[in-house]
């Protein structure tokens, strides 16, 4: 039921956005399934992606080594090149584990035509940080969706 409600979003967000190309779009929390998904299709409908991940360099890696944090792989990255990861601090720096985190709300968010939120699981500690994601996005641009 989760999958498919997954699927729904994602193929609601598309529509959207497919009417008009050269969006650069955020997606905080994008490494998992509905993430990979949908940040390919949208670097193939033309539009530039930036996943928020917690660990860039473990999420790029050529195989993947922790279960604990999300993963896309060097060659998903190489077959989609519009696709770009970014060390953030999980919105409630709570989760700090990449080494260039600092700043991702100038340098992402203020570019970002649409912020989409990924970040898996529902916690107290998820909150803070899509509330944080949400006020950061508003603060550096206004004009995102």
């Amino acid at each position: 039921i989760m999958m498919n409600c997954f699927t729904r979003i994602t193929a609601l967000l598309l529509a959207s956005l497919n009417a008009a190309n050269g969006f650069h779009i955020v997606l905080a929390g994008g490494t998992g399934k509905v993430g990979r998904d949908l940040s390919s299709k949208l670097v193939q409908d033309g539009h530039d992606v930036t996943i928020l991940c917690r660990n860039a360099f473990l999420a790029a890696a050529p195989s993947k080594v922790s279960s604990d944090f999300g993963w896309l792989g060097q060659s998903f990255l190489e077959k989609y090149p519009g696709i770009k990861l970014r060390d953030w601090d999980g919105g409630d720096l709570l989760d700090i584990v990449g080494q260039d985190w600092v700043g991702w709300q100038d340098d992402t968010l203020s570019k970002a035509d649409c912020v989409v939120n990924l970040c898996g699981g529902v916690t107290p500690q998820r909150e803070k940080g899509t509330e944080r994601n949400v006020r950061e996005r508003l603060r550096g641009n206004p004009t995102a969706v």
